[in-house]
């Protein structure tokens, strides 16, 4: 599922993160992003739901870990549009994008490149059954 900046993507959400973070207008960085939901595009007048584009919510976002500043920024305001490049799921959910590059001259740009690791985020909901590896690579048993 891509998923793309919406109406209802929440952007503020992402911008005030990014704020939190330090991070700067101009700068290029790379770092770690946690709770970026994923939704189905909603249904509309003439198309029934697209299971294969989706939404991204940053309403349920933590705070941004900062792992490199690629480039320096210049110290204006930041950009107050988003673009999300390269985020592809394989259904609906939540994730955490770690080692993200997110350029911030002209748009705010979260790029999931190949140095990008896309983890789903279990919730309190999902059962964890036998046989199944959690996050510390041990098997649950």
């Amino acid at each position: 599922m891509e998923a793309r900046v919406t109406g209802y993507s929440q952007v503020e959400r992402l911008r005030e993160r990014v704020e939190q973070a330090e991070v700067q207008h101009g700068q290029e960085i790379r770092a770690d992003l946690p709770g970026i939901r994923v939704m189905a595009l909603a249904r509309n007048w003439f198309a029934a739901r697209d299971n294969r584009k989706g939404e991204v919510l940053f309403c349920t976002m933590g705070p941004i870990r900062v792992r490199k500043v690629a480039s320096p920024g210049d110290g204006l305001p930041l950009p107050t549009t988003v673009v999300v490049e390269g985020l592809d799921v394989p259904s609906a959910g939540t994730y955490d994008l770690l080692d993200a590059l997110v350029q911030s001259n002209g748009d705010l740009r979260l790029i999931v490149d190949d140095a990008t690791r896309v983890v789903p985020v279990a919730t309190e909901r999902q059962v964890v059954t036998e046989g199944q590896i959690d996050w510390v690579g041990t098997d649950i048993r």
